[in-house]
């Protein structure tokens, strides 16, 4: 990864593409579907299942009900189903219907990961607002940012948001966007991912027998 970052670097692309193609932005988010491609394999045959994919989707939040009036209420209410872009998601695909009168197909996250080349003030807080809708929809999904460089003021502290954990792949803000890619960050969000699929979520009986810890 860094060699094909240090490619872009040397200019070697720059008659190609230009930075309004968005092409570097796009290189994270094909190494985090790489990264995880054996892992999602492995969960597959694992559970004996195709109903797991990954990779970049309009992912689902929540849903809500609404109606014009009384009569609709009672017959028909209106169904809404609110969805985000995820830049990498392992989910399943998921059939709603009600009734027999609303059917809806949506991919139901159980990972969200917002890739960015850096993370501003801004886009911290769009996340953290993605992070709390799409744990509405599902409190068993994990929601990670991962970036080259985090250029967020110090007294901005992440950790009151419902964002999981944020890995910065440079260790470094924008001072430090020449340095390579650590790998250990790299290892550590993997492991993180890999332990969220491979837990318990909501078997408190087990999870009390055997660790005496319910979340």
């Amino acid at each position: 990864m860094n060699d094909y970052y240090n490619s872009f670097r040397d200019g070697q692309f720059d008659k190609i593409f230009t930075s309004q193609s968005k092409l570097r932005s796009t290189i994270l988010e094909e190494f985090l579907c790489i990264l995880f491609e054996d892992l999602i394999d492995e969960m597959r045959k694992k559970l004996d299942t195709e109903n797991l994919s990954s990779g970049g989707v309009k992912a689902y939040s929540n849903l809500y009900f609404s109606s014009e009036n009384l009569k609709q209420f009672v017959t028909e209410p209106t169904i809404g189903v609110n969805q985000k872009d995820q830049d990498y998601a392992i989910y399943r695909p998921l059939t709603i219907s009600v009734n027999g009168y609303f059917k809806k197909e949506i991919n139901l996250p159980i990972v969200s990961i917002e890739a960015k080349t850096y993370i501003d003030k801004t886009m911290l807080e769009g996340s953290i607002a993605t992070a709390e809708k799409i744990k509405s929809g599902n409190p068993y999904a994990k929601f990670y940012m991962v970036s080259e460089t985090y250029e967020v003021d110090q007294s901005v502290d992440p950790a009151y948001s419902r964002i999981d954990q944020i890995f910065v792949l440079r260790k470094s803000d924008v001072r430090g966007a020449d340095k390579p890619i650590d790998d250990k960050v790299v290892i550590s969000l993997y492991k993180e991912v890999k332990n969220h699929l491979g837990r318990e979520w909501g078997n408190i009986k087990k999870k009390l027998s055997e660790s005496g810890k319910i979340i």
